[in-house]
C-alpha cells in the first residue's frame, strides 16, 4: 500500500502570504517557515517567495532581478539596458550554497530607471516601456530571463521545496510588510528556475494552486497586447491578465476579480442590487476571454496589498486568518499557525469572492 508521499498528490502545490495593514516590517524568514508544515504539497520542483518593501534604499528604482544561462549572456543583457536605463546598482543576488539548491544559474540584480531621453524619443509612459523591456528580454534574448522587475519589491525563486529556497536566498535579511510564497508540484508543466512561482510584471506577482483550463484561450488574447508568455507555465498569463485590467484598464482589483472568475449568469441574473448586476454584466461582456477556468486558488500582490481569490467552484483550498494589524492568507491552516499561533478569526473564503487587504495609506 503507497503512504503519503508516495502519491500523486492532486490538489498540490501550497500557497502563503502574509501582509501588515500598518505597514510594519517583518523578516522573510517567516513566510520561509510557513511552507515547512505543507512540505508534501510541493515535490522539490519549484519554490519561491515575493516581499514587498524590501528595498526602500533604492525604492524609485525598478529591481530587475534575472536569471542568466552564463556570464557571457549576462554581459551582452547588461549592455542592451545600459542603453536604455541609467542603473545606479547592479550586483549579484546574495545566496548560500546548500546540497538542496543545485544547477544555479547566474543570478543578478540591477537597480535602474529609464532613461528621459528614450522615454521621450519612444513617447512611451515609464512602466510601459518597463513591461515592454521585460517582454523582450524574456522572448528575444536566450539564456537571460527577467523574473521580477516592480519596485521596492523582489522575487526570489529556484528549483528546489520552498523552505530550502528561502535559506538559499538569506530571506532572514530581508524585511518586507507583505510576504507571499509558493511551493510547485507542476503536473503539465517544466520545473525549471524561470517557472518557479511567483510570476511578476512591475510590482504585480502571483502564486498559483491548481490548474488554468482556459490557458490557451487567455494567452492568446493578452498576447494580442504585446505580452508574452514565455516561461512555460501556464500562471505568468494571470500575472499579465492581472497588469492589462488593473494598469492598462484601470479596473480595481475587486471589479478585475469580478473578470477572471466572474460570476455565472445565473448569478448575475439572480443580483437584487441593480447596479452590481449592470457591473458584472458589464465585465463579462466586455472581458468574456479574460475568464480563467480550471480549479485555482491564488494570491495576488501589489504595492500596498495582496487579493485572495479562489475559482468559482473552489475547487482548491484557502483559508484566512487575522491577527492584530496581520493578516495570513495560505493553503491550510497549519502555515497560518506556524507564523501565528494565536490567529484569530481563520475563514475560508467562498469561491469566486476575492478578499483584498491593503495597508493604510503612507504606511509604507
Amino acid at each position: 500500500m503507497k503512504i503519503e508521499g508516495q502519491v500523486r498528490i492532486p490538489s498540490g502545490c501550497a500557497i502563503s502570504a502574509v501582509i501588515s495593514k500598518d505597514g510594519n516590517k517583518m523578516s522573510g524568514e517567516i513566510i520561509t517557515n510557513s511552507m515547512k508544515p505543507m512540505h508534501d504539497r510541493s515535490n522539490g520542483l519549484g519554490g519561491g517567495f515575493a516581499g514587498y518593501g524590501i528595498y526602500p534604499e533604492y525604492k524609485d528604482f525598478y529591481a530587475f532581478h534575472m536569471f542568466f544561462d552564463s556570464r557571457c549572456t549576462r554581459k551582452e543583457c547588461e549592455a542592451f539596458l545600459k542603453e536604455h536605463f541609467e542603473i545606479v546598482q547592479s550586483e549579484i543576488i546574495p545566496t548560500r550554497k546548500i546540497p538542496e539548491i543545485t544547477d544555479e544559474p547566474v543570478i543578478w540584480r540591477y537597480f535602474a530607471t529609464p532613461l528621459k531621453s528614450v522615454l521621450a524619443s519612444l513617447q512611451l509612459e515609464e512602466k510601459e516601456f518597463v513591461a515592454k523591456t521585460v517582454m523582450k528580454i524574456n522572448a528575444e534574448m536566450p539564456g537571460a530571463y527577467v523574473f521580477s522587475s516592480g519596485r521596492n519589491m523582489g522575487t526570489f525563486k529556484a528549483v528546489g521545496f520552498p523552505e530550502d529556497v528561502g535559506v538559499f536566498y538569506k530571506l532572514e535579511e530581508y524585511e518586507g510588510y507583505s510576504w507571499t510564497a509558493h511551493g510547485r508540484y507542476p503536473t503539465n508543466t517544466p520545473g525549471w528556475w524561470g517557472g518557479s512561482h511567483p510570476f511578476t510584471l512591475l510590482d504585480y506577482s502571483v502564486v498559483h494552486n491548481g490548474e488554468i483550463s482556459s490557458y490557451d484561450a487567455n494567452r492568446r488574447f493578452i498576447e494580442m497586447f504585446g505580452y508574452k508568455c514565455t516561461l512555460q507555465t501556464d500562471t505568468e498569463v494571470i500575472t499579465y491578465i492581472m497588469d492589462y485590467l488593473l494598469r492598462i484598464q484601470g479596473l480595481t482589483p475587486m471589479e478585475s476579480a469580478s473578470v477572471i472568475a466572474a460570476p455565472f449568469w445565473s448569478t448575475i441574473a439572480a443580483e437584487t442590487d441593480l447596479e452590481d448586476q449592470k457591473k458584472h454584466t458589464y465585465l463579462r461582456t466586455m472581458f468574456p476571454d479574460l475568464l480563467i477556468t480550471g480549479p485555482f486558488s491564488i494570491v495576488f500582490g501589489f504595492s500596498g496589498g495582496l487579493m485572495a481569490l479562489n475559482d468559482r467552484l473552489k475547487l482548491r483550498s484557502m483559508v484566512v486568518g487575522e491577527k492584530d494589524d496581520k493578516v495570513f492568507i495560505a493553503s491550510e491552516e497549519a502555515a497560518i499557525r506556524t507564523i501565528e499561533p494565536d490567529a484569530e478569526n481563520i475563514w475560508s473564503p467562498a469561491g469566486g469572492e476575492p478578499v483584498v487587504v491593503q495597508v493604510k495609506e503612507g504606511a509604507f
